[in-house]
């Protein structure tokens, strides 16, 4: 599985994962603040192929957040993000 990108990086509402994957799979996306405490924690369903899915940050107090991804225990990326 790779993920291709978040976007934007600045945003008030929604951000964007682009997926790429070879087989159906469970992303868990784990969004921390900057002191290191998990702010958002949630689960999303992979299937084959290329596609976008979309992460509410709307219930995130304004600031900086970093995004990290994981295919099960696998850690696959991280992105920083400012909501505001």
């Amino acid at each position: 599985m790779d993920i291709k990108a978040f976007e934007p990086t600045l945003s008030n509402s929604y951000g964007y994962l682009s997926v790429a994957a070879n087989n159906i799979g469970r992303l868990t996306l784990k969004v921390f603040d900057t002191n290191g405490r998990i702010a958002k924690k949630v689960y999303k369903d992979i299937i084959s192929g290329v596609q976008q899915l979309d992460l509410n940050i709307s219930d995130l107090s304004d600031g900086t957040y970093i995004l990290n991804a994981f295919n099960g225990d696998t850690f696959i990326k991280s992105f920083k993000f400012v909501k505001q």
